[in-house]
Parts: C-alpha cells; sequence; structure tokens
C-alpha cells in the first residue's frame, strides 16, 4: 500500500503544479478504489493538499509568480466563504449541489475557451473585490468539497486580467487556504488517517516541483489548450456521473 500512496502522491502532486488544482477530484476516487473509507479519504486528500499547496505557494513565490501581499486577500475571503458553503451544505438537497456544480463548470469552461491566454485589460488590484471573490468562490468550495481552484482560475483571467499561468498559480495558492481550514476541522474529528496522508504528502513534493518546471516550459496557447482538454474532462465525468448514474 505505501508504494501506490507513493506513486498516487507522485502523480496528484504533478497534476496540482500543472494545472493549479488541489486534487482531490482525482485523489478521493483512487483512494476508494484501493479500500480506504471516503471519510478517510477525504482526510488523507485534505493533508496532501495542505503540503502540496504550501510546497507550491513556496515555489510561486521565489519565481516571483505573484505578491503574496495582494492574493493573500482570496485566500482570506475563501476562509469564511468556505464556512458558509458547509452551512449551506445542510441546508440544500445533494441533486442541487451536484447541478449547481456541473452548471458553474460549463460556465468557467465557456469563459475560458472563449478567453486570450494573454490579457487583453489591465490587471485588476483590488483587495476587497479579491476578498469577495474568494468569498464566493469559497462558498462553492464548501458546498461541494472542492478546493475552488476549478473556479478561481477561469474568473481570473477572464474578468480580472490575470495572465493564465499567474491564474492558475493564483488557483493553487488559494487550495492552501481552505485545505487547512478542512484539515484542522477533519483532525478535530478524527478522520485523518496521518500515516497515509503523510505519505502521499511527501511523495507530492516531487510531484508538484516536476509540474511547476513543465508549467513555466510549456507556451501559454499549449497551456491554455490543454487547461481546456482539463476542465472537459471534468465536465464530461461530471454529467456522465449525474445522467447516467
Amino acid at each position: 500500500m505505501i508504494i501506490e500512496l507513493a506513486i498516487l502522491g507522485v502523480g496528484v502532486g504533478a497534476l496540482s503544479g500543472f494545472f493549479g488544482i488541489g486534487g482531490g477530484t482525482v485523489t478521493v476516487p483512487i483512494l476508494l478504489y484501493l479500500g480506504f473509507g471516503i471519510k478517510e479519504a477525504i482526510g488523507i486528500s485534505v493533508m496532501q493538499m495542505v503540503v502540496g499547496s504550501l510546497m507550491a505557494a513556496w515555489i510561486h513565490h521565489k519565481k516571483q509568480t505573484y505578491s503574496v501581499g495582494e492574493i493573500q486577500y482570496f485566500g482570506y475571503g475563501g476562509i469564511f466563504g468556505a464556512i458558509l458553503g458547509g452551512i449551506l451544505v445542510k441546508l440544500l438537497h445533494e441533486s442541487i449541489l451536484e447541478w449547481l456544480f456541473l452548471g458553474i463548470v460549463a460556465f468557467t469552461l465557456g469563459r475560458l475557451a472563449l478567453s486570450s491566454p494573454v490579457p487583453t485589460r489591465p490587471e485588476v488590484v483590488n483587495r476587497p473585490l479579491y476578498t469577495a471573490i474568494g468569498g464566493g468562490i469559497g462558498i462553492f468550495s464548501g458546498m461541494l468539497g472542492v478546493g475552488g481552484s476549478i473556479l478561481m482560475t477561469p474568473v481570473l483571467v477572464s474578468f480580472m486580467g490575470f495572465p493564465l499561468k499567474k491564474a492558475s498559480a493564483v488557483g493553487l495558492f488559494f487550495v492552501m487556504f481552505t485545505s487547512i481550514s478542512a484539515f484542522i476541522t477533519l483532525s478535530w474529528l478524527g478522520l485523518v488517517n496521518y500515516q497515509a496522508g503523510m505519505i502521499m504528502a511527501l511523495s507530492s513534493i516531487i510531484g508538484i516541483i516536476g509540474g511547476i518546471w513543465l508549467l513555466n516550459k510549456i507556451q501559454v496557447n499549449h497551456y491554455k489548450s490543454v487547461l481546456v482538454v482539463f476542465y472537459i474532462i471534468i465536465f464530461v465525468i461530471t454529467a456522465y456521473k449525474l445522467i447516467v448514474e
């Protein structure tokens, strides 16, 4: 099991570093296949996201991909939004959440496909707006159990004038806030398998480094094409689950 967890950690780390995602949508189903229960799988996934997002944030900070002094406000909003989202989970039916997620993915996919990978407008720098955006995306993170970067990247590119690669990096930075909050909560509830989580977390560091290296090497136009394909895959999988299953 150690080898399987290590390989999974490297793979998920590479996806996280390259696409700027937390990786939970990939990790949890595979952990279920390996025999872990759903709650245990979520705990392991969250622990990996904490370590992976911290490593990614450090690498991007060293590369000066973004200024932490400004984008940290996305994270502050995300913390409070995730709390509200967690409350809404109890109020909304599961099918509503699933269709809502599908609609959001469809919208962001359309915006991303139509947007230019090179900014056509000045980058918006507004701390209160950053907090509001982080809060709004945080609500969906809390409701749907995702890190939020899948929504953050298209919003930053389409509406905020962020370069595509920078938006992807900021999306993973945002995951750091939501995953730490979730990890603290799950640890308090006794739902984290620390041994399995640490194996995945440490091995994911290798993948994170490789994913970010590839992100910096690929041409932005090619990166946009790969990112759009990735979003289409997520959309198809979600739609199949809703319609067929």
